[in-house]
């Protein structure tokens, strides 16, 4: 499979995500991982159960440090508008309710970009093909990890490239209630 290098530029502590904005690769060694956001230290998805909104980031913290998940935060630029960033969050993540296999977790974070950033980036189905036009548009701050240490290389962590047909796999297996965790 191909991977995608992400470059760990920083650390993350529980109290920088009190005030970034983040994009959260949950289980990022997984065959697909699960994305996220968090803002302004409130956590915001879509699973194959239904939404999560406004959870304290710092719950999930604690969390992936004692279970050891591995997770990537990629830091945002704060948006210039004077817009309520977890409102918009909010509504996005209302507006998509669920991983379905036509609605991925990536869905309301792209809705998000375009609506805070006023940046198109509807061709990008993956995170590792929407990571880089965030790159080109100098968006993020920085990169940073929790529990992949020994999974990094030369400061960076190759993510394996998924496709469509993981992410449906994925799905199925989750809505038969396997003990398959992706």
């Amino acid at each position: 499979m191909n991977h995608y290098p992400i470059h760990i530029t920083s650390e993350i502590t529980a109290e920088k995500l009190q005030k970034g904005l983040f994009i959260f690769i949950f289980r990022a060694t997984r065959i697909p991982p699960h994305i996220g956001v968090i803002a302004n230290g409130r956590l915001y998805d879509i699973t194959s159960v239904g939404p999560n909104i406004d959870l304290r980031v710092s719950d999930f913290y604690r969390t992936v440090l004692k279970r050891k998940t591995e997770v990537l935060f990629v830091e945002l630029n704060q948006p210039n508008l004077n817009i309520d960033i977890n409102q918009v969050m909010t509504e996005k993540v209302r507006e998509y309710w669920k991983v379905t296999p036509e609605t991925s977790c990536l869905s309301p974070i792209k809705d998000f970009i375009h609506d805070v950033y006023g940046i198109d980036v509807s061709a990008s189905k993956f995170i590792f093909e929407l990571l880089p036009v965030l790159y080109e548009k100098q968006l993020i701050d920085g990169v940073s990890q929790l529990n992949l240490s020994n999974k990094i290389t030369n400061n960076a962590f190759e993510l394996t490239k998924y496709t469509e047909e993981d992410i449906e796999k994925c799905i199925a297996a989750l809505q038969r209630k396997d003990k398959t965790v992706c």
